[in-house]
């Protein structure tokens, strides 16, 4: 079929390989955070949802209306992938299909994933401004790749 074929000449591709690879860690890191949430969670004992409090929850935690803090870090590390990496799978598929060497796909990717996944374990940390070096580099690397798509 010509799916078939176009995605044989996809994986054929060094900058394309290049991408998916990169994609795959951070969904990896994706669900990292989400597993962070949870342990946080599990940790603060920190139920919102009655079920979970009653499921998961030992001598008798009841659900509460807000967060605790810990809870609340993690979740804020789950919208910033949430707002940040969907860019990163659109911008770098295009920039990839567009023609991309596979040197500039090799930097771009693989800088922007190290830098999210440093972000992570910066945000994880509380270490500023590490964590807000790594995100302005990642951005530098979205940045390219748009550029690099319109011009």
């Amino acid at each position: 079929s010509d799916l078939g074929g176009t995605m044989d000449s996809l994986l054929q591709s060094d900058a394309f390989r290049t991408y998916a690879i990169c994609c795959a860690i951070l969904g990896l890191k994706v669900l990292f955070s989400a597993f962070y949430t949870g342990a946080q969670r599990q940790k603060s004992r920190g139920y919102i949802n009655a079920e979970d409090a009653r499921v998961f929850g030992k001598g008798g935690v009841e659900a509460g209306a807000v967060e605790s803090a810990e809870v609340a870090h993690g979740l804020r590390i789950q919208r910033n992938d949430a707002e940040n990496i969907p860019t990163f799978y659109a911008l770098g598929l295009v920039y990839v299909l567009s023609g991309a060497s596979p040197m500039g796909a090799f930097w771009y990717c693989w800088t922007y994933t190290i830098a999210r996944v440093l972000h992570t374990v910066m945000y994880v940390n509380h270490w500023q401004p590490w964590r807000a070096i790594c995100f302005g580099l990642g951005v530098a690397c979205q940045i390219g790749m748009a550029a690099s798509i319109l011009f």
